[in-house]
């Protein structure tokens, strides 16, 4: 082999690289993560802004690519047999097609777009900048062949290849996937954020039955039970509510001798079908922390506040004085109020307990009897068992809930 033969082999080797970088580069541009692209632009990464360039001019950057890659190959090719039938001769033009197809299958295709779509970012900032020139150069070519392109498959390149356009239930899916980034807790803060749109005031109201109501006259000799809540207060039985006053807040009327009206806040009616997300816009801008919601006819159903929208997206608040009150026995069940949300187990548990219709155990348990329990009774809901441990005034205190395996 003479030095020209020797020459052609080097240039053969650089035509595969130079094939190497563009496929390299295709698959970088296209796999590297927009959300990722964004906040490094924000932060004001010169590459990545470049590349988010690149990105919104996606067709000339991929004809310009295919150009180059296409002429790259053939050059090769070409080379190749020129150099084959110079030493060898024409018989053995087939062996040097074969050896050239192999090299640039694996070490211009599979192996430099292997490598690219596990660390995009490390071949499409460095490529930007050559790629950047080429497409400034030679986009004009590209869009000359997109637009003939474009008439023969009737197949506009008007769509953003790379929008980031999720709708809800989407957006939940990709929360659910695990991440080092970011910790459960605040997948799950997010995750809730998002649901406050899909539930409504009625879904995580007080029911009215577990209010406890105040008499005007009676306020300063109220025992309070030391819990942070808002209680409203009538003037006599079944008339309308003057206001609400804060548990705090009967503490200072007893060490102050304070008139209650100085205290009282405004009675605030929001109707039950109100979604949360907007319930959360309210309160802030009213300026206020509670609300009695009524039903489609103007009958108060409960009593929701600001605390019990904050615990929906970051988890209860106050556990030494929660609610929840969950006893988990040895065998795996749950031993439960049936005023306690379905909702609210579920999470806890992470179970799947019917949530449609009834929101507290209690009521799924009348919901599934057709009727009020007379006595303590075993259902069984979906893949749980829930038996009632305690009636009271035709009201299920007490539920044992366990999962059956």
């Amino acid at each position: 082999m003479d030095s020209f033969g020797l020459v052609l082999i080097i240039v053969l080797i650089i035509l595969i690289l130079v094939s190497a970088f563009f496929s390299g580069s295709e698959t970088s541009i296209m796999a590297i993560n927009q959300i990722k692209l964004d906040n490094a632009s924000e932060k004001g990464q010169k590459s990545a802004k470049r590349v988010n360039s690149l990105r919104k001019r996606v067709d000339e950057v991929l004809g310009v690519i295919l150009i180059g890659n296409n002429l790259v190959n053939i050059s090769a090719s070409a080379l190749l047999t020129y150099f084959v039938i110079k030493e060898f001769g024409d018989q053995y033009v087939w062996v040097g097609t074969l050896i050239l197809t192999i090299l640039i299958i694996v070490f211009a295709e599979i192996a430099p777009k292997n490598f690219a779509a596990k660390k995009p970012e490390a071949i499409a900032y460095p490529a930007s900048v050559i790629l950047e020139f080429l497409t400034n150069s030679f986009g004009w070519l590209s869009k000359i062949l997109n637009f003939f392109s474009s008439k023969v498959t009737g197949v506009k390149n008007e769509d953003n290849y790379f929008a980031q356009n999720l709708n809800r239930d989407e957006l939940k899916s990709v929360l659910t996937k695990e991440t080092e980034e970011v910790d459960k807790e605040e997948m799950e803060a997010m995750k809730s954020l998002l649901e406050l749109k899909e539930l409504t005031v009625q879904d995580i109201l007080i029911p009215m039955s577990e209010v406890i109501s105040l008499n005007l006259e009676e306020i300063e000799s109220f025992v309070n039970d030391e819990r942070d809540r808002f209680y409203p207060v009538f003037e006599k039985e079944n008339s309308e509510v003057l206001g609400f006053i804060h548990s705090k807040e009967i503490k200072q009327l007893e060490e102050f001798k304070m008139n209650s009206d100085d205290f009282l806040i405004e009675p605030y009616y929001v109707p039950e079908s109100t979604q949360l997300f907007s319930q959360l816009k309210n309160f802030q801008k009213n300026g206020t922390e509670v609300a009695l919601v009524v039903d489609e006819y103007g009958e108060k159903t409960g009593l929701i506040t600001l605390e019990d929208l904050i615990e929906q997206i970051v988890g209860r608040l106050n556990e030494e004085n929660d609610d929840l009150a969950i006893v988990v026995n040895d065998d795996g069940s749950v031993l439960v109020g049936g005023s306690v949300i379905v909702r609210d187990l579920n999470k806890h548990m992470s179970w799947n307990l019917p949530e449609d219709g009834a929101k507290t155990l209690s009521g799924l348990i009348v919901k599934h009897l057709d009727q009020i329990p007379t006595g303590n009774i075993c259902v069984t809901l979906n893949d749980y068992k829930i038996e009632t441990t305690q009636l009271e005034d035709n009201v299920v205190r007490q539920v044992k809930v366990s999962k059956i395996i």
